[in-house]
């Protein structure tokens, strides 16, 4: 049994096809479906059949293969969710070993991806292309480095497809991982099966991290570092054991079984091997898979004869023979099932049978890999030995050492490729750490930057809002102070308003039947006692007012006094809201001041026009002009009231009253001028406090 402790990886070869045909089941059973232009109909067929077919396929294939093609007649012969489906069909027949068929059905798929615009869905069907594509590669030709090559394809569709795909990213990444390994490159299937664990832990997904845990530790059992492969494999266990919902698929735990044996079997603990392998055995039971049962049996029996029962490893390994007759030839498996007889019938000493068996095993011996072929040059060595043909025996151990020496130099190398990839990975690490580091603390300074920012501007904030709230107060005491002096006003008013109506109410009955200008000064009076009591009337009363107030001085002013009142067409007075004895004022001041100290001709004009935004109001006559700031001197405080009450309005509003005084030539007689007052009231001018409203009394 010396002889075996060389090689004792033998069962890594035989699981590669398996591995590789079972490369896609960890592929999720939705990929293309999350975001596409298919109907939800459509997808919820597509799902549901693949769902429900996907074991089949590996089980029963052509069963799997009539089902799916049944469910295409349900969907549109040109959608994504019809050539989902193609792929699954294309996996059967790489199942049963129709290459031709399944390469046409992949073809099928590629022709609709090129002639579909580029979208998310279609990235995401070329990529579930792609890695299906791969695993016909690696199961009808072998060839490795065309299906790294495709797996790549595959992930960069992936990137391509938005940021739902992340589960896909994480299959396709341990596909690639598989095929690195199965190359012999440890560096490179470390990597992507590190990438995938850091995908997987984004994403909380605990179930693709036991396929992944797995995956390293038969990296790490290859290049015999056996404490970080008993590590990852103790945490694929666990959380294989703490699974009771069921989410563990049970090829999975089949292929976690096969690899902690193979692990343990290159540890020479052939007793914990030989309990790994009944475990996966009692799920190939299960499975009615030939390929699954022929593995475990074979690995059984190998692991049976190293510990001595030679008996019950016949058993397993004549078993073995059974299945694989059942089975498409396979020259890997063919060289691996009778290599095993041949050292069986060489333990039983019966050389001609161990003769027949190793020369079966040699003829494909161009299908072995370096750790078998060494492990078979061995068992040649020692049937040599026994037929005492030293020459031969020499020979075989010299080949048997060399590829030792190569699986040793090879695995020397693996292991600095992997420590030197894992320094990078950590120098990397550590790097956009220092960055994050670095990043965090600009942030944080930024942060203080922030608050201080925030600071200041709740001061200047605060600060205008007590700036504000002060104007408030001034302009609300400003506003009491005038209220206050109108009420005032308002009482002396009413305190004496008995007499006056008294007296005009006596000079109506006794006086105004035969005097005209005692009516007219009754009017008058009447009428100015009435727009005292009120802060706003409209254009058209105290029109009305002027009316009066003219029709009371006509006498007095001559046969040479013209009064002339124009209004725009435009305006309706009685809708335009002016302050109480705003334009009679003027038109006063006009007639006492000017009118009166002049004789001949005497002309008081008022005019009313529209502007775009505002009414204009022009008092016009031709009596000597006084300066502005001497205006009023002698007329009390009729003209200070105005100006006063303008200026408190137009503190409240946006749009100010405008009032300007002025002298000009009169075209007529350049030598004369002329005095005028110009009022100009915006539109939308708000004669808030002062209200239109009476009163009441």
């Amino acid at each position: 049994m010396k002889r075996r402790s060389k090689t004792c990886a033998t069962h890594i070869f035989i699981h590669i096809t398996l591995a590789a045909t079972m490369l896609y089941a960890a592929w999720p059973i939705a990929s293309c479906s999350r975001r596409h232009t298919d109907t939800g109909h459509s997808q919820l067929i597509a799902d549901s059949v693949i769902k429900a077919q996907y074991d089949t396929i590996f089980l029963n294939p052509d069963h799997a293969f009539s089902r799916l093609t049944e469910a295409q007649s349900r969907l549109g012969g040109d959608s994504i969710q019809f050539f989902r489906i193609e792929l699954y069909k294309s996996l059967s027949r790489v199942v049963v070993g129709d290459w031709p068929m399944a390469d046409s059905l992949q073809r099928e798929v590629w022709n609709f991806c090129e002639r579909t615009s580029a979208s998310e869905q279609t990235h995401n069907l070329r990529a579930l292309f792609w890695n299906h594509n791969a695993v016909t590669i690696l199961n009808c030709f072998g060839n490795r480095d065309s299906a790294i090559a495709c797996f790549n394809n595959a992930y960069q569709e992936l990137l391509l497809a938005g940021d739902n795909v992340r589960n896909e990213q994480i299959s396709v990444c341990i596909n690639l991982a598989d095929a690195y390994r199965h190359c012999g490159d440890a560096s490179n299937a470390s990597r992507y099966y590190r990438r995938a664990l850091a995908i997987a832990d984004s994403l909380h997904n605990t179930i693709e991290n036991m396929s992944i845990y797995c995956g390293l530790g038969q990296v790490y059992a290859e290049i015999s570092n056996f404490r970080e492969a008993n590590t990852y494999f103790d945490r694929a266990k666990a959380i294989a054991e703490s699974d009771t919902t069921g989410s563990v698929e049970i090829y999975s735990l089949y292929h976690l079984y096969v690899s902690r044996g193979n692990n343990l079997y290159f540890q020479k603990r052939y007793k914990d091997a030989l309990t790994e392998f009944r475990k996966a055995q009692a799920i190939a039971r299960t499975l009615e898979s030939r390929d699954v049962n022929f593995i475990v049996d074979v690995n059984i029996g190998e692991v049976l004869m190293l510990m001595g029962s030679t008996d019950s490893a016949a058993i397993y390994l004549e078993r073995a023979k059974e299945t694989y007759k059942l089975m498409p030839n396979d020259a890997s498996k063919s060289f691996y099932l009778y290599s095993l007889l041949g050292d069986l019938e060489l333990s039983r000493n019966n050389l001609p049978a161990a003769s027949r068996y190793l020369a079966l095993a040699s003829a494909d011996s161009a299908y072995a890999g370096p750790r078998y072929l060494a492990l078979h040059y061995e068992r040649m060595q020692h049937y040599y030995s026994l037929r005492r043909d030293y020459r031969m025996a020499y020979h075989c151990q010299n080949r048997a050492r060399h590829y030792l020496d190569s699986i040793n130099n090879s695995a020397v190398r693996n292991q600095i490729a992997e420590i030197d990839m894992r320094y990078v990975q950590d120098t990397t690490m550590l790097h956009t750490n220092l960055i994050i580091s670095q990043k965090d603390d600009h942030m944080k300074r930024l942060q203080i930057q922030i608050y201080i920012l925030l600071i200041v501007v709740i001061v200047v904030v605060a600060a205008t809002i007590i700036y504000n709230l002060r104007r408030r107060r001034m302009r609300i005491e400003e506003e009491l102070k005038l209220q206050s002096l109108i009420v005032s006003q308002r009482l002396a008013n009413i305190r004496n308003r008995i007499s006056p109506h008294f007296i005009f109410n006596v000079l109506n009955r006794e006086l105004a039947a035969s005097n005209e200008g005692i009516n007219n000064l009754v009017k008058l009076l009447r009428r100015n006692l009435e727009l005292c009591d009120r802060y706003t009337v409209s254009l058209a009363e105290e029109l009305d007012f002027v009316d009066t107030y003219i029709d009371n001085e006509r006498p007095a002013l001559g046969q040479g006094f013209s009064f002339e009142k124009i209004i725009d067409p435009a305006i309706d007075p009685a809708k335009v809201t002016v302050t109480a004895m705003m334009v009679q004022i003027f038109a006063e001041n006009a007639v006492k001041h000017g009118l009166r100290a002049i004789s001949g001709n005497k002309t008081l004009r008022i005019s009313v026009s529209a502007l775009p935004t505002a009414t204009s109001i022009t008092i016009e006559n031709n009596g000597p002009a006084k300066p502005a700031d001497n205006l009023g001197d002698n007329t009390g405080t009729g003209m200070r009231v105005i100006t006063q009450t303008i200026q408190l309005l137009n503190d409240r509003n946006r749009s100010k009253i405008a009032l300007n005084i002025d002298c000009r030539n009169c075209p007529e007689s350049p030598q004369q001028q002329w005095w005028v007052v110009s009022i100009v009231i915006p539109h939308d001018f708000n004669f808030r406090p002062l209200s239109s409203k009476k009163r009441s009394r």
